[in-house]
């Protein structure tokens, strides 16, 4: 089985980079001095980079080991679809249940904030550092373009290959010709051949087009190859442990496929509250009623394993707000004139990144 290359663990440790619009808000009359946002809750972005090979059979592929010598040549076309490379990474929505709406005095020394685009809360007094999201696999969707001259093989055929009475003494004729183009490269290489060029880029141009020939009719026995990846990125929002969730289905010969799928072999995801900072319901509702400010999370934590039937795959650890609960900061220290504060949150979890105090002269 191919070796999977593993991006989980230097993905999570930047889960709190990430790249999203920025709404500024400044309190005044038109708001009636009052704001309204939520904290995040965390969602499981599963990034799965799938690597395809297709390979279409030789129109001659029955005589490759014949006349060319070639073992193991494809005798029918074949796809083949897998898994390169996986990243896990927690990243954010704004969570319903966790809205919040507070009030300044006209009085006051009015603050500026920072939303995500879904009004969770990014920074107060502090202009947010828009970052590039992370990504250390460098996940795209790729093809195999080359810049090698390609020709095909009716490009190189001559009319005696095309009239050969039979397949058998068409494949026979253009294995010769196989060779005479190899042995016509070989006396280039040596200045063997009659007329070689003095100059040396008009030598590799002719070459480059001998290897572009051999190819060319090298592929009516070997066949083609193309390759190309696709990438595909699942959510999944945890709302405790999970031993056993279905996030996609890859499929050898078709690729991703819907989860209902059978053709697709499933994948699937665990999770397992390894940091649990929740608060039992009263204390969470005695709290409520009697804290008043600007609230943060204290995260959890989980340990998230994707894995299949027979393997694991990737795992790490991720910061979670739903395992976690809501603290207050006062709103005073955000309002004071003369050393307002200033604050950075963790975009996918609510918690606190900055804290910091200016003195104003």
């Amino acid at each position: 089985m191919k070796k999977y290359v593993i991006a989980a663990l230097s993905a999570l440790l930047t889960a709190g980079s990430v790249a999203q619009t920025v709404q500024q808000v400044t309190i005044g009359d038109n708001m009636d001095y009052g704001l309204t946002y939520s904290l995040p809750v965390t969602r499981i972005e599963v990034t799965v980079k799938a690597h395809c090979t297709k390979v279409v059979a030789g129109e001659f592929a029955l005589y490759a080991e014949k006349y060319l010598g070639l073992k193991n040549v494809a005798q029918e076309d074949q796809t083949c679809w897998e898994v390169s490379e996986i990243q896990l990474k927690g990243a954010a929505q704004a969570d319903s249940a966790r809205t919040f709406h507070i009030y300044f005095s006209d009085k006051a020394a009015l603050p500026t904030f920072y939303l995500t685009d879904d009004r969770c809360l990014w920074t107060i007094n502090q202009k947010p550092e828009q970052t590039t999201p992370s990504n250390p696999s460098n996940l795209s969707n790729s093809s195999n373009p080359s810049n090698a001259l390609r020709l095909k093989p009716t490009d190189v055929m001559t009319s005696d290959l095309l009239k050969a009475g039979s397949r058998a003494k068409q494949a026979e004729l253009v294995a010769d010709e196989i060779f005479s183009i190899r042995e016509s490269r070989s006396d280039l290489i040596r200045g063997e051949a009659d007329n070689v060029p003095n100059d040396g880029q008009q030598l590799q141009l002719m070459l480059d087009h001998l290897t572009a020939q051999e190819e060319a009719l090298l592929s009516l026995f070997v066949g083609t190859t193309t390759e190309c990846d696709e990438v595909r990125t699942f959510s999944f929002v945890p709302s405790d442990d999970v031993s056993r969730e279905l996030i996609f289905r890859l499929s050898r010969e078709l690729g991703f496929v819907e989860e209902d799928d059978l053709a697709g072999a499933p994948y699937y995801l665990s999770v397992s509250v390894t940091e649990d900072n929740r608060l039992d319901e009263m204390t969470a509702n005695a709290r409520k009623k009697l804290e008043k400010g600007i609230a943060y999370c204290i995260p959890g934590k989980a340990h998230v394993t994707l894995f299949t039937a027979s393997q694991k795959l990737a795992e790490g650890d991720i910061p979670m707000a739903q395992f976690g609960h809501v603290e207050m900061l006062p709103q005073a220290q955000f309002t004071n004139k003369k050393r307002p504060c200033s604050a950075v949150f963790v975009p996918s979890t609510g918690a606190i990144k900055l804290f910091e105090q200016t003195e104003i002269q």
